[in-house]
């Protein structure tokens, strides 16, 4: 039987187990990939949130200049009520490069909405008289 001292002991205790610093390493970093990929799909989430808004925006202002332009035509020369119809009684574009439709909806009492459109969004103003 070999006779092993306290030396002896101490070397083999601590190369008892060479791989486990290395797997330790690997799931420190695995949790350390899994928190930043979570966090960067998070981020790309706001980022399309925020496209998303800003599209929006575009298409309601589209709407709001559709309105105002409507409005001071109605105002400069006028408008009588037809049937109302699904046909738009106006359209154009606006500054911000979105397209608007007006419609005729409804009497009484005048009901007229604007309907603006930017990168298929849209959004829409109603004005009643």
């Amino acid at each position: 039987m070999k006779y092993i001292n306290r030396k002896n002991l101490i070397n083999y205790k601590n190369h008892s187990r060479p791989g486990s610093a290395l797997i330790l390493t690997m799931f420190i970093l695995a949790g350390m990939l899994v928190i930043a990929m979570s966090g960067s799909y998070l981020v790309l989430l706001g980022i399309k949130a925020g496209g998303i808004q800003s599209q929006s925006m575009r298409a309601y202002f589209a709407a709001e200049a559709g309105m105002e332009h409507f409005l001071w035509e109605l105002r400069q020369n006028g408008y009588e009520p037809d049937v109302v119809s699904a046909t738009p009684i106006m359209n154009g574009s606006s500054p911000a490069g979105g397209t608007y439709e007006i419609y005729y909806t409804a009497y009484p009492p005048l009901t007229f909405r604007s309907i603006g459109d930017f990168q298929n969004v849209r959004r829409s103003v109603e004005v009643r008289m």
